[in-house]
């Protein structure tokens, strides 16, 4: 950001600094107190407006319940969706009703769990303690401080630390970087394969000014799996990538590494595809051309067979590893 550009966005920061403050603050004095449920809250979030890699960490621990045979629910606003109200989803909801990422969790872990969409997170945990639900995740509940949580992680991209970012709109921080301090643990997501010893302890040592004493650090990276179909017969070698995530460079960067890319299309995040949208991509596609997408929009364009079912369209899913120590595993051991 130019220096020009940095004084004028400048004092709308520290605006918006402030009053965003001003509820940390009453919390901090304890003149707000926060409520304490039965059931055990394990909250996903960031600091960065947009995109930081919350969902493949949301699905990591509901893999970890469902191979503990642990039965769960996860908590979600519902981004984008057209209902309101709490949701509790069920075989008649799509992407339309939930969200997208909810109903990518929906499909995925419906036989294990509760999957719930409410602006009021505490209507939320009040059904799931009525429910007797033992573990809740919540996504994207880092700024929520109306309840107590039994362990707090933040999420931070690898290539957009929040170390180096600002308030918004001087940068892209919903609260200010020194209130970290509240996680009880750090995921850098997106990270490569191998990240020098010296990049490492940079990013440590910048980290550890931000948090509480002896919070850990995680260092987490993305695995591409398989490619599974939505509707045609084969994935070909030429494609047309179709994407609304919020950073999608280095889902390119896979696809360009597999198949030969004719063209992408990128939409903002949680774009709610038209018809006009699905026809015009159609007119794209041919027997030796096919779509891939991410596996957020495919729930969206499972939606849109009679627009593309008779053309190849394939999903990418995405998994998660720890490079060096799996702290998040020891700490769900403890709750």
């Amino acid at each position: 950001m130019n220096s020009l550009k940095k004084i004028i966005l400048y004092f709308p920061s520290l605006i918006f600094g402030f009053f965003n403050g001003i509820t940390i603050n009453l919390y901090k004095r304890k003149i707000l107190r926060p409520k304490k449920y039965n059931t055990k809250i394990i909250s996903i979030g960031n600091l960065i407006m947009g995109g930081a890699g919350k969902t493949p960490t949301v699905e990591y621990l509901a893999n970890y319940f469902i191979k503990k045979n642990i039965y769960f629910a996860i908590i979600s606003r519902g981004y984008r969706r057209e209902t309101k109200g709490m949701v509790v989803a069920s075989e008649n909801d799509n992407f339309k009703s939930i969200g997208d990422e909810p109903a990518q969790y929906f499909k995925k872990f419906s036989e294990y769990s509760k999957i719930i969409v409410s602006e009021d997170r505490e209507e939320a945990l009040s059904f799931c303690d009525k429910n007797k639900i033992k573990y809740v995740i919540l996504d994207d509940a880092f700024q929520n401080l109306k309840f107590d949580k039994d362990l707090n992680v933040l999420v931070s991209s690898f290539y957009k630390p929040f170390f180096y970012d600002d308030l918004f709109p001087m940068g892209m921080l919903r609260e200010s970087k020194n209130n970290a301090k509240r996680a009880d643990l750090l995921i850098y997501s997106n990270c490569p394969d191998k990240i020098s010893s010296e990049k490492v302890n940079r990013f440590k040592t910048k980290s550890k000014y931000y948090l509480r004493e002896g919070t850990p650090i995680l260092f987490s990276t993305v695995k591409y799996q398989k490619p599974v179909k939505i509707f045609g017969k084969s994935l070909k070698k030429d494609v047309i990538v179709i994407s609304s995530i919020a950073y999608p460079e280095l889902f390119h960067k896979y696809i360009s590494s597999k198949y030969n890319i004719i063209e992408i299309i990128k939409f903002k995040d949680h774009h709610k595809y038209s018809d006009y949208d699905i026809k015009k991509i159609s007119t794209k596609l041919n027997d030796d051309v096919s779509l891939i997408t991410t596996e957020k929009d495919a729930v969206k364009l499972c939606e849109y067979g009679e627009l593309l079912s008779s053309y190849n369209v394939y999903y990418v899913p995405i998994s998660i590893d720890f490079l060096f120590d799996d702290f998040l595993l020891k700490r769900l051991e403890k709750l």
